[in-house]
């Protein structure tokens, strides 16, 4: 039996379990129980993601344990702009090397992201299923600006790339491009003391109380993207069934 420690955020209503030995490893449920069943089905998935980008990873053929290593309760990513829990491994310092690591895997996700919209035509990165539900290209949007916005986290806002200050009008490809080619290049650049401090920016947010570390604002930069691409992928489906 293989053993993986697992991490509750528990909110009113939902709940999300990560695998932070896994990055990018998570699942959102209804509630603890729903997301513990569903967790090994999720590290499969997961290990056979790796293996679709070239890695050479073990198939899981013996039982999964999940252990719950931590729960935090009243945060939780379920909501633009809600916090999101500060695990205890996130507050570990990260090396240059795990960064580099994180790239990798956020090459994969984008590269994941791109095979989905960027052939698609105007007319369906702008459908909504219904009125209150985002496009994709309000997605992609949203995915571009987050990514920004973690790393404005944990790092002095004056040193931010320049490129941000007026980007809302790049077209959206464009906007994706630049996003992460600068914030890469600025996550190439923490000093330090930048990949160990804790932070609790006060600007841009409503939880001026939420802890932020290197470690996490990584964390997300895989779990949301990823989070977002199986919400595309949705999109697409319904169109297909509306469209024909």
């Amino acid at each position: 039996m293989t053993h993986y420690d697992a991490y509750l955020d528990i909110g009113s209503d939902h709940c999300m379990i990560h695998v932070l030995s896994l990055p990018g490893c998570m699942v959102r449920a209804s509630n603890p129980e729903e997301a513990v069943s569903r967790l090994p089905g999720a590290i499969r998935e997961y290990h056979a993601w790796l293996r679709q980008h070239g890695e050479s990873v073990h198939y899981e053929t013996e039982p999964i344990d999940v252990v719950i290593a931590e729960e935090s309760t009243g945060f939780g990513p379920f909501n633009p702009g809600d916090a999101a829990a500060l695990f205890s491994p996130d507050r570990e310092p990260i090396s240059p090397e795990k960064i580099r690591d994180h790239f990798r895997l956020m090459g994969y996700a984008r590269a994941d992201l791109l095979a989905l919209v960027r052939d698609l035509p105007d007319e369906t990165l702008d459908w909504q299923p219904d009125p209150q539900s985002f496009s994709i290209r309000r997605i992609l949007r949203h995915i571009g600006n987050a990514e920004e916005w973690y790393i404005s986290r944990i790092v002095p806002p004056e040193t931010l790339p320049a490129e941000w200050e007026h980007d809302e009008d790049l077209p959206i490809f464009d906007f994706l491009e630049m996003e992460r080619r600068t914030a890469i290049a600025r996550l190439r650049k923490l000093t330090g003391e930048e990949r160990a401090a804790i932070t609790h920016p006060a600007h841009w947010t409503q939880h001026p109380d939420e802890p932020w570390t290197a470690l996490k604002s990584l964390r997300r930069f895989l779990e949301h993207e990823r989070e977002h691409t199986a919400q595309i992928r949705e999109i697409l489906e319904h169109y297909e069934e509306t469209h024909h």
